[in-house]
């Protein structure tokens, strides 16, 4: 399991929950607007220190009365086969398991929920299936043609309709990058109607980190104004929130 970091405590990311976050390294997508660049280019990967899974389970454990869970984020943690195993250890230790994903890879997914191995999915809608390629970056330069998605929304699909149906838990929610216009937002809220949860997050660039496509900092993205007056039409298609 390649772990780069392990934040030992988080109010934010775990809905109503003390948590730890577990960073993984690696993804098989490249949303130009990105700002864990570090975690998902691979030349930006390479040379980070990697955590050792006895380590952080042993730091977790130690703080296993303070933490109601652990959240397991990248990069996208669905990638490495070792990921089940991970899991079974931190619920072993009586933390409830939030997973962070993209949703690129529903048997995974199916797997880990009919293992009873996560407790919240939170799966990233991009974009509009339609517009998927534009905004995962799958041809961004240095993905490699053997990891290339031929149709990655179709598998977003397949994960979103599992999700809403089997997991204990969920929210979807979309980084409303610069591009994503309100008819994208209304078209995505249509794909997932009849979700739990729906959850818009306004887009933001911290000015330390580097985004994987650094000419996107600059682009024009929806404000949080913008999204908030949007809210009564999305909630009659499906339970939407702004959060950010």
């Amino acid at each position: 399991m390649e772990i780069a970091h392990l934040q030992p405590l988080s109010l934010l990311d775990y809905p109503g929950k003390v948590s730890a976050v577990i960073w993984t390294v690696g993804c098989n997508l490249r949303c130009p607007f990105c700002y864990n660049a570090e975690l998902v280019l691979p030349k930006l990967g390479a040379v980070l220190p990697r955590l050792s899974v006895t380590g952080v389970l042993a730091r977790l454990e130690e703080r296993a009365k303070l933490l109601d869970g652990v959240v397991v984020s990248g990069g996208e943690p669905t990638l490495h086969p070792d990921l089940p195993a991970l899991l079974r250890e931190v619920r072993a230790l009586g933390f409830l398991v939030k997973l962070d994903t993209n949703g690129t890879h529903p048997a995974v997914l199916r797997s880990l929920v009919d293992e009873g191995l996560v407790n919240y999915v939170a799966l990233d809608v991009k974009a509009p299936s339609a517009r998927y390629p534009e905004f995962t970056g799958l041809l961004f330069p240095d993905h490699v043609a053997s990891e290339l998605v031929s149709d990655v929304s179709a598998l977003v699909r397949e994960s979103v309709a599992l999700v809403r149906d089997r997991a204990p838990d969920y929210e979807f929610r979309t980084t409303v990058a610069p591009g994503l216009a309100p008819d994208d937002l209304f078209s995505i809220a249509h794909e997932i109607r009849g979700a739990r949860r729906y959850v818009l997050q306004p887009f933001f660039a911290p000015e330390e980190k580097r985004l994987v496509d650094p000419t996107w900092r600059g682009r024009p993205a929806l404000s949080s104004d913008t999204l908030r007056a949007l809210l009564p039409e999305l909630q009659k298609l499906v339970s939407t929130e702004l959060r950010g």
